[in-house]
């Protein structure tokens, strides 16, 4: 009886733990600028960074609709390391040797509006897309943008 019971457990906890792993991937894993950087700098994967702001109406529809797209996250999740830069909040981080607040990154990267990505690839190749994107076109230009990189 006990065997019956504790393989009931383990089944459940299984059960439960692949429904938290499946529910994990369904959703862009956003990373802080630090973390996206040193990962980029271990794997060479380029950096994926969603600039907004709390109250761009265009930075909540593109969180919303765009960047919850299954094909959208497969997408991101494979091919860079996502982080998220909010120019009004004060953060500082630091790279390629020099530091850096929130702000100047992005005035650094020309980004005068919201929403904007920039896109950091290792071999320097940098990019920005500036506005917002419906999921088809939000990955055409991103593939474009590899094809022409890599």
């Amino acid at each position: 009886m006990n065997k019956v019971k504790i393989l009931f457990v383990l089944l459940i906890t299984g059960s439960l733990l692949s429904s938290f792993t499946t529910f994990l991937k369904d959703e862009i894993q956003w990373k802080t600028v630090d973390e996206a950087i040193a990962a980029s700098e271990k794997d060479g994967k380029p950096i994926f960074i969603d600039v907004y702001t709390d109250w761009c109406g265009w930075c909540k529809v593109l969180d919303k609709k765009t960047f919850q797209h299954e094909d959208v996250v497969a997408y991101v999740s494979e091919n860079y390391h996502a982080a998220k830069l909010n120019p009004e909040l004060e953060a500082s981080f630091s790279f390629k040797g020099d530091n850096f607040t929130n702000n100047s990154f992005a005035k650094e990267h020309d980004v005068n509006s919201y929403p904007a990505i920039i896109v950091i690839h290792p071999k320097g190749k940098n990019k920005v897309f500036v506005g917002y994107r419906d999921s088809d076109s939000f990955l055409e230009i991103l593939k474009k943008y590899k094809r022409q990189v890599d």
